[in-house]
């Protein structure tokens, strides 16, 4: 279900994204401040979460400035980059890694949690009944 095209940050042409992958069902979405790729600063930022991208946008109701491909996603963490941070998070991708700061500990929990499963679907669910029932047969 993942789209192969490279993530892209607010310097590119948003327009090439497929609508398909913005009309995906969203899986969790809000406000997070997020460090800036080029100049190092942070920004509120308003984030959609689906099962094939990451996307994130000025305010709710504006165009999206950034996307992020799950297909590029190798991890979502907790960060102790910035110790100043409280709730910071980061995106490892194969060419960045962004760093996101929740409101709290649970809504950072909530991001990383979200993420985790859609780059691992079974994390949470890695027993079904036929695998419990053969391990106590033996």
């Amino acid at each position: 279900p993942f789209s192969t095209r490279p993530s892209v940050d607010s310097d590119t042409d948003l327009s090439e994204v497929p609508s398909d992958i913005l009309n995906l069902p969203i899986v969790r979405e809000g406000y997070l401040i997020k460090q800036g790729q080029k100049i190092k600063n942070w920004k509120r930022r308003w984030f959609t979460l689906s099962s094939s991208a990451l996307t994130y946008r000025e305010e709710e109701s504006t165009a999206a400035k950034g996307i992020i491909y799950m297909a590029d996603v190798i991890l979502a963490r907790r960060s102790c980059k910035y110790p100043d941070k409280k709730f910071l998070f980061e995106v490892i991708t194969k060419k960045r890694t962004y760093y996101m700061m929740a409101s709290s500990q649970d809504e950072m929990t909530s991001w990383t949690d979200a993420l985790t499963n859609i780059l691992i679907p079974d994390l949470n669910n890695n027993c079904n009944n036929s695998d419990a029932s053969s391990l106590s047969s033996s």
